[in-house]
């Protein structure tokens, strides 16, 4: 019986020292944002300020602490081809959670004008407004190749 265990432990103890290690899951945030010299008021404390763009020409933002959505809330995606910089535009069909949010967020018309923070892991993708009300899908700019295909592997596996 003792031999027994000691085989199981010998066995777990392998198993456990070949597993691959797990890649760190691509972090997908939009932030409602504001630029920082129209960021006036109570409304805007908490907010962290962020700068996009080179370094000659960087443009101030302050953005909300609470994302409006993040990876989680991307039911699927369809990937663009690469575009002239290399990026692609990824469009994004949205749970109904985040739909939901979203729906709220554009009703206030003024909404649809100011700047959403992109950012994918560390880096901020872009600041670009909507412009029209969101329905199920939503096209965020701005993605690598490599972040197309780690977004499609995080979706893939959860």
């Amino acid at each position: 019986m003792m031999k027994r265990w000691i085989v199981l432990a010998t066995l777990c103890i392998a198993a456990s020292c070949t597993e691959q290690p797990t890649k760190a899951v691509l972090s997908v945030h939009l932030f409602e944002a504001e630029l920082l010299a129209d960021a006036q008021g109570t409304y805007y404390a908490g907010w962290d300020t962020v700068s996009f763009g080179s370094t000659d020409a960087a443009v101030q933002y302050v953005v909300s602490p609470k994302p409006l959505l993040t990876e989680w809330n991307i039911a699927a995606f369809r990937a663009s081809q690469p575009q002239a910089d290399g990026t692609r535009a990824v469009t994004a069909r949205l749970n109904a959670y985040a739909e939901r949010a979203m729906n709220e967020f554009c009703s206030r018309p003024a909404n649809l004008k100011k700047p959403l923070g992109l950012r994918v892991g560390d880096r901020w993708l872009n600041f670009n407004p909507l412009l029209k009300p969101v329905t199920d899908r939503l096209t965020l700019m701005g993605f690598t190749t490599e972040e197309t295909e780690q977004l499609q592997r995080y979706i893939d596996q959860r």
